[in-house]
Formats: C-alpha cells, structure tokens, sequence
C-alpha cells in the first residue's frame, strides 16, 4: 500500500508538540495521526497505542475530512483543536451562566427546605431550575454542577 502523507510540516510539528505534552486523550489522538503520517497501517497502530481498530479509522476520517487548511501555526492549532478535540464529545446541556444561575438557586433552596439527602436536594434544585426556565438537568448533572463551583 503507498504511503500517503496525512500531514504538512507545521501540522506535524503541533501534533508532536501535543504528544509530548498533551492530555492522555489529545496524545493518542496525535499519536494516531503521526503514526498515520509515518506511513504505519491501522494493524500496527492499533498494537502499538492498545486501541480499537475503528478509533484509528474514525481519527484518520475526521482528519482526512477537515476542510482548513493550514498553512500558519496558527491555521494548524486551530485546524487540531477543531479535529482532534478541544471540544471533543457530547455538547454541554448547560452554559456557564445557567450553571451560574443553579447555583443561585441551590443558594435559595438550602435556605427553604431541608432536605433529606443529597439526591434528593438534588432533585429540588432541578424542578427549581425547570420551573425557572432553565434546561431540565438530571439530579446528578445538577450536583456536578455544584460539585465543579469552588
């Protein structure tokens, strides 16, 4: 099978960057493609990185598909952020200012009822919240929310 180059130099340089200081997450996903780049098929990748052969096949297809190019630093940090994941996986339900807005209402609801546990102020922080116009959040997405405030 030829050898098809996946990547330009800069790009290269950013993902090698990445791999050598990334999260564990971002330093597969640039493994993968660097491995990809050297001309490594999905057999040998997948052995060497411990990781499904469709992972390799999904990575390479989201980075064969990205229609910026990039011919800065800049182009290519942006064009990897934009592939490989920044904001890689499900969108949030909730934005920072709603989240702003349940903690409020977890402030107002400690001061109103008691409760008997966690789930279930939980629970009452969610129908506030639903009933305040806010996204309908489940009682454990309600306390990650609270969990994540300092």
């Amino acid at each position: 099978m030829p050898h098809i180059q996946v990547l330009n130099p800069i790009e290269k340089q950013v993902l090698e960057d990445i791999a050598a200081n990334g999260s564990d997450e971002m330093i597969k996903r640039a493994n993968i493609l660097l491995e990809l780049n050297r001309g490594e098929n999905h057999k040998n990748i997948v052995k060497k990185l411990g990781i499904a052969k469709q992972t390799v096949t999904n990575w390479k297809k989201k980075w064969t598909s990205c229609t910026i190019t990039s011919e800065t630093l800049e182009d290519a940090i942006a064009k990897i952020n934009n592939v490989l994941g920044v904001n890689a996986g499900r969108p949030k339900k909730c934005k920072s200012a709603e989240a702003s807005k349940i903690v409020e209402i977890s402030e107002w609801s400690k001061n109103r009822k008691p409760s008997r546990s966690k789930h279930h102020y939980h629970m009452q922080v969610a129908e506030e919240a639903t009933r305040r116009g806010l996204p309908a959040l489940s009682p454990r997405s309600i306390g990650r929310i609270l969990e994540a405030q300092p």
